[in-house]
């Protein structure tokens, strides 16, 4: 295939979904491509459970905003123009600090973190994070993400947990 595609902004074929705190708008690529592309925006205070994917290296590119990260023991502080990579297997977890909220384009080579979202989430009525977001109980919370490789094993980070920490 030698076919493009060009998203832009506008265009209504363009994937998104409210998924807990967060806005997920999912880029389309070229037919035959395995990459997935998700951009992200995550309000402040926005923090996942430490969790684990065995199948997946899970990276993304800063856009907007900062962050918190902690990859096992290593905790840093990630700004615009940062690129994140988490190897499969580590545990891993961010905290989305100061005054906005971030932007980040997570590009994966498997679907489950792009499934998970669709399974969560509901179709987006506009490209912002939900003024209301939806949490399922945790429970149903972790069953549907056992199915899609996602493993907690922690809690999210918090803001005491973020205190001091500098890039």
């Amino acid at each position: 295939m030698t076919t493009a595609v060009v998203d832009s902004p506008e265009s209504e074929q363009v994937p998104a979904w409210w998924f807990l705190d967060t806005l997920v708008v999912e880029h389309r690529c070229a037919p035959g491509m395995d990459t997935v592309v998700l951009e992200m925006t995550l309000p402040v205070g926005s923090s996942p459970p430490l969790h684990v994917h065995d199948d997946l290296d899970d990276t993304w590119y800063i856009l907007e905003g900062q962050m918190v990260v902690r990859c096992a023991d290593e905790v840093l502080v990630v700004r615009p123009g940062h690129w994140v990579s988490m190897p499969r297997g580590v545990p891993h977890s961010f905290r989305v600090v100061g005054d906005r909220e971030a932007r980040i384009l997570l590009v994966h080579n498997s679907t489950s973190f792009r499934d998970f979202v669709r399974d969560v989430g509901t179709p987006a009525g506009a490209h912002v994070a939900p003024s209301d977001p939806a949490f399922p109980p945790m429970d149903e919370l972790a069953r549907i993400a056992a199915e899609h490789d996602l493993r907690p094993v922690g809690p999210p980070m918090s803001a005491e947990d973020c205190e001091g920490v500098h890039a």
